[in-house]
């Protein structure tokens, strides 16, 4: 190879990359290349990007290198196709993550032993400090791979100032009078008081037995007349306050052993296949709406609504149990929105920390998982345990205790999304999505769909 003097050197056949990659970023740096590609392009029109900024109290690894790198690559491209593009680092203070860290530290999982034994002020200042832990790793593997960002800048979550910006949005949309506070079922680890993800439910699921009851609900006023309602949660039937049942679904009246039971008819052969039996009648779903039944334990007081009937339900089928879902508010998605449609209260038999409240004098103060031999023998007690079997099924644990979780009717504030509904879904349409069937797929179903 002849060099700019016309000599010849010679050419080196082995490529040292880190070593070529050293001499860039050392060029970069030196002649501040990342500074001055904005100060150029300053004026010109301003390409936005936001970046969902990554938890420090962790040493970063391969897969935030790929991260990284998308982020790296669009403010680039935009400034090279005429744009000023700045970009800010970032650091994501807060959430379970964070919490988690300290208590492995600590030994302790349990929230209230945490605010006994440690403090909720020493607690906060703990996760402070780990989460800068880390800042001086991520910060060099930010800048031996390139990526072009200002962190001598970043912002940081726990700052007032983000804090501030924070709910200066929430006040303006509080303004517009879309929040509001309600209900939402969401899974719950009583132990640490936390609400989990679904990501985070689907790392717990274990195979587990538990009960499987079919019990008999009392028609009011007719003494020797049940409906036949099958559950895997006894612990939910002190907070019952319906029955549901399919409108368009078959249900028959079965007389056996000096009694009539109602359920679906396509689950008779279920539970009267060996024993004798009679079809007095049958009947559609929507013939039982508004009959009255008996509650099966009384331990806690109803004093709205009209509870302890018989409603409809498009969630109800025949596939399992008996076609007849007891319906208790506070613990499923399916029974609170039927709850709030009827205009009934979310009953509470079980509080924040996972236990029977005080009213549940046999079981109270009892963890609600725990509760289901004495509810079950309460309902053996008073004739109205039909069968009492144990079923393996799936049930999710909480990833950091191991205790179950439980389905729990929070209340939470929320954003009316819907009055500007039309208009996001307007707006989605405008946004180039890489791939573009998440447009109208994923996303777009997403917002034609949200509930609130």
């Amino acid at each position: 190879m002849t060099s700019n003097n016309g000599s010849l050197e010679k050419v080196q056949g082995k490529y040292n990359g880190p070593e070529l990659e050293q001499e860039i970023l050392s060029y970069w740096e030196n002649n501040r290349i990342f500074d001055k590609s904005l100060e150029l392009s300053r004026g010109r029109p301003r390409f936005s990007f936001n970046e969902g900024p990554p938890t420090a109290n962790g040493q970063p690894g391969i897969h935030h290198v790929l991260a990284r790198t998308f982020k790296d690559i669009y403010p680039r491209y935009k400034t090279m196709r005429g744009y000023y593009a700045p970009r800010k680092g970032g650091w994501d203070t807060h959430g379970l993550p964070v919490e988690h860290e300290i208590e492995k530290k600590l030994g302790i999982f349990d929230k209230q032993e945490i605010e006994e034994k440690v403090g909720v002020l020493e607690f906060t200042r703990l996760c402070r400090n780990s989460v800068m832990a880390y800042i001086s790793d991520w910060e060099k593997m930010t800048r031996r791979m390139g990526y072009w960002v200002n962190l001598d800048q970043a912002y940081y979550t726990l700052d007032n100032h983000y804090i501030e910006s924070v709910w200066n949005l929430l006040r303006r949309i509080w303004d517009k009078g879309l929040i509001y506070k309600g209900y939402k079922v969401v899974p719950y680890d009583p132990r640490i008081g936390a609400t989990l993800s679904s990501h985070e439910v689907s790392l717990g699921y274990q195979d587990v037995e538990d009960p499987s009851i079919t019990v008999r609900f009392r028609v009011a006023d007719a003494p020797h007349l049940s409906f036949l309602v099958w559950t895997t949660t006894p612990w939910t039937l002190p907070s019952n306050l319906l029955l549901a049942v399919g409108n368009d679904i078959e249900y028959s009246y079965v007389e056996a052993d000096n009694e009539t039971l109602i359920l679906a008819s396509a689950r008779i052969a279920a539970y009267f296949a060996e024993k004798p039996h009679t079809v007095v009648k049958t009947v559609t779903g929507s013939e039982l709406i508004g009959m009255r039944y008996h509650r099966l334990i009384d331990w806690f007081k109803v004093d709205t609504g009209e509870p302890f009937r018989v409603c409809g339900g498009d969630f109800v089928n025949t596939l399992d149990g008996t076609g007849v879902v007891h319906i208790a508010p506070a613990y499923g998605i399916d029974d609170l929105e039927l709850g709030q449609q009827e205009n009934l209260p979310v009953l509470h038999g079980v509080g924040l920390d996972g236990c029977f409240k005080p009213e549940a004098s046999p079981v109270a103060g009892v963890f609600f998982k725990d509760a289901d031999p004495a509810i079950c023998e309460i309902l053996e007690q008073q004739g109205l345990m039909y069968r009492n079997e144990k079923a393996v099924h799936s049930y999710p644990f909480g990833w950091r205790t191991g205790d179950p979780l439980i389905y729990y009717a929070k209340e939470a504030w929320f954003i009316r999304t819907t009055e500007i509904r039309d208009r996001l879904v307007a707006l989605n349409q405008t946004i180039h999505w890489v791939p573009e069937t998440i447009r109208n797929g994923r996303f777009g179903n997403w917002l034609e769909n949200t509930p609130h």
